[in-house]
């Protein structure tokens, strides 16, 4: 495996940007064993017990780390630069309180059979210009061997049966969970057999690593036990669109650009209206399909013969359906499933994603999440030495999030095992959503649910080094904020209380309430985020009546927003509470990040705690006391737990930004915070979701593994060209099956 290693290099301190500054975005991949931290602000409380894991992504094999460099060690374009800092492998940091007066750290590289093929792909390696994976937006892709499931999203503590300890998992809104060891972090197994996962791709594609579209939030269920989550598809004209671009990049790549030029310059000459633009578009993209695909395989060239003959009745042999699978597992087997129709028995159509979905006593919700993973997000970095190029792809794919949300309920009672299908009820919200809680309560089929609305703000979108400030066009946006998510917002954000009759599947506008606030200096709602609270996501305690959430407001900075972003959600079709030229303004004056806690019955803010301007505030986990307080409501007696960068600011205006780890007491976040940690090996550029555990056992002996072999054996024989198939079945046996 000498042949590996040809590329790698270390970010040290001294190479960041060329200077010995730390930039914003920096991590390492390096993985620590039980750090202490230091205290360098405030006391320790001594009542905090337990574990707090968070998830976040650390770049790839080819760059050890964050932030992804513009080139190369050794000069050349690195293949990376440009594209989101979340696409990148799973690192799950995991902070220790079980001895008074100190929190140590320790860190762990999830390492899926897919990171072992990366790693054996990786550059400098013989396989890597047939076999390697490239960023391609928000996706990792090999164009022969799938897509990277790189579970850097968020956790799920589950229990099931009898399990006393609890159990972890790492999880991906493009691929099937994996549970891993809460105590040393290594991955343990995936959770269900290739077999039983579609995927999102059309079927008469076979890489061995599947895009599987699920939900980067299964629910469990603490009371029967259950873990759900959901597997969907959808029609694939997007996605061979996606695909034929891939073929046209690997057969004929100088062939694919010079066509991609030639319509560029033509419709620029043109001036065409976005509407023109995108049909003309469409026809070009077609005229690619007809170029590129056709060199496949006998079978596709049969394929498009066939279509035009049988009027498409057979799109099934290539595409797949709108769908929705609902999956139960209880930790043993196979998952059950159900396929999701509406009330016409029809299958369901996910526009967007499904990043998140909930649980109540007696349903299963299930939304189209105002995050969209498609075809716009999945083309960036064709030709990451022309950025011009990729704009104008961007240009031709970008679509904006839905402004209102369908929700779906599902009926527990239903999901019984000798049926396949089961109805949903379909509400639509008139705002979009994408994250949400839910009450276990649910008195006489009454379902409340606390939302996030990121209103006119995508979390999908991120910043590209050509982009430009949409206040100040001349400018293009700062190289150290380049691969940042949520660029930006378009209206300001909300928080809402949301009602629904359930049994006969209405929305209760009249008793659902909704937070929102411009005011820059108060608990403000722009760029909602992240959000917290006692027992979220718990494997031992349901939320029986949320009565206080902590939310994250990432704020407004006009360095943030672009004229991309500005262009996309610029229409006055659009609903929105904030005129443009009054969020223009505001983006002008700009909105600090702030934590504030959301009492629920009245929907009020009665404590905040707004952070200096050069304070990035990333992920946020309620931690309780471990003795409570009788004077304090259960879902304020605890801290908050927060993840931070700082900015030190240098006298030549830069700005050194260190990561740090920062302790609220719940019940005075306007106190600020009582304690700060720090340590010079703690190194995270973006962190994102997390769990809070009261235990982390080794998991030595699990009774479900597995068989990787078998089960990624099952996927290589799909593959129909014999050549790729004895390929790829070398670096299996040599870089994958061995770390099994």
């Amino acid at each position: 495996m000498q042949d590996l290693h040809f590329c790698m290099f270390k970010f040290e301190k001294t190479y960041y940007l060329g200077m010995s500054l730390r930039p914003l975005l920096a991590a390492s991949r390096k993985e620590l064993n039980q750090i202490l931290l230091n205290v360098e602000a405030g006391q320790l409380p001594t009542d905090l017990y337990g574990f707090v894991f968070i998830n976040s992504a650390v770049g790839t094999v080819n760059t050890n780390g964050l932030p992804y460099p513009e080139k190369y060690a050794d000069g050349t374009p690195a293949q990376e630069y440009g594209t989101p800092i979340i696409n990148g492998d799973g690192l799950i940091l995991k902070f220790d309180f079980t001895k008074k007066g100190q929190v140590l750290l320790s860190t762990g590289l999830l390492r899926t059979p897919c990171y072992y093929a990366d790693e054996a792909t990786m550059r400098g390696t013989v396989w890597h210009k047939k076999y390697g994976f490239r960023n391609f937006g928000l996706a990792r892709i090999s164009v022969k061997m799938g897509t990277r499931n790189q579970i850097n999203t968020a956790i799920q503590p589950v229990k099931f049966g009898n399990d006393t300890n609890t159990r972890l998992l790492a999880t991906f809104d493009a691929g099937r969970p994996f549970e891993f060891d809460p105590h040393n972090l290594n991955l343990i197994t995936p959770i269900g057999k290739n077999k039983e996962w579609r995927a999102g791709t059309p079927p008469f594609m076979n890489p061995p690593f599947a895009m599987v579209l699920t939900t980067a939030h299964p629910v469990f269920d603490p009371r029967t036990r259950e873990l759900f989550t959901v597997n969907f598809t959808k029609t694939t004209e997007a996605l061979l669109a996606a695909t034929t671009l891939f073929s046209g990049l690997e057969t004929d790549p100088e062939g694919l650009e010079a066509r991609i030029r030639n319509f560029m310059q033509l419709v620029e000459k043109e001036n065409l209206s976005q509407k023109d633009l995108l049909s003309r578009a469409s026809k070009f993209f077609k005229t690619l399909e007809n170029q590129y695909v056709p060199q496949r395989t006998v079978w596709e060239k049969l394929w498009h013969l066939l279509k035009n003959v049988f009027l498409g009745k057979i799109d099934s042999l290539i595409s797949n359906k709108n769908a929705v699978y609902l999956m139960k597992w209880n930790g043993q087997g196979a998952l059950q499933q159900w396929e999701v129709t509406d009330q016409q028995g029809k299958g369901l159509l996910i526009d967007q994603n499904m990043h998140q979905i909930g649980f109540s006593q007696d349903y299963i919700i299930l939304i189209d999440a105002a995050f969209k993973f498609s075809l716009d997000v999945m083309l960036y970095n064709i030709f990451p030495d022309k950025p011009e190029l990729d704009a104008f792809i961007r240009k031709l794919t970008s679509g904006v999030q839905q402004d209102a949300t369908d929700i779906y309920l599902i009926r527990r009672a239903d999901l019984q095992p000798n049926v396949k299908r089961v109805q949903a009820k379909k509400i639509v919200i008139p705002m979009e959503m994408v994250h949400f809680s839910v009450n276990y309560q649910n008195p006489d089929d009454i379902i409340t649910l606390f939302s996030a609305h990121n209103c006119s703000a995508c979390p999908a979108e991120w910043l590209r080094p050509y982009d430009r400030e949409a206040l100040y066009p001349e400018r293009q946006v700062s190289a150290d904020k380049v691969g940042l998510l949520a660029v930006g917002a378009m209206d300001v954000g909300q928080v809402g209380k949301i009602v629904i009759d359930a049994r006969n599947g209405v929305y209760l506008a009249e008793r659902s309430k909704y937070y929102f606030h411009t005011d820059k200096q108060g608990a403000h709602t722009w760029g909602v985020g992240l959000y917290t609270h006692r027992n979220l996501c718990s494997a031992d305690h349901t939320t029986d009546n949320i009565t206080h959430i902590y939310w994250q407001s990432y704020g407004l900075r006009s360095d943030m927003l672009t004229v991309f972003i500005r262009q996309l959600y610029d229409s006055a079709n659009r609903r929105r509470t904030v005129p443009v030229s009054e969020v223009l303004a505001a983006t002008q004056e700009g909105a600090p990040y702030v934590l504030f806690c959301l009492e629920t019955e009245s929907m009020t803010v009665k404590d905040f705690y707004a952070f200096d301007k050069e304070t990035y505030f990333w992920s946020l986990q309620f931690v309780p006391r471990s003795q409570s307080r009788a004077d304090v409501p259960p879902y304020q007696d605890g801290y908050i737990f927060t993840t931070v960068t700082v900015g030190y600011p240098q006298a030549n205006g830069t700005y050194d930004y260190q990561p740090e780890v920062w302790l609220f007491d719940a019940t005075d976040l306007a106190g600020g915070p009582i304690c700060k940690l720090h340590h010079p090996d703690m190194s995270f550029g973006f962190t994102i979701h997390s769990a809070w555990t009261p235990d982390a056992h080794p998991n030595t002996n699990p009774d479900y593994k597995i068989n990787i072999k078998e089960d990624y054996d099952y996927m290589l024989n799909k593959i129909r060209n014999r050549e790729f198939r004895q390929e790829i079945g070398q670096i299996f046996q040599h870089y994958v099956y061995p770390n099994f």
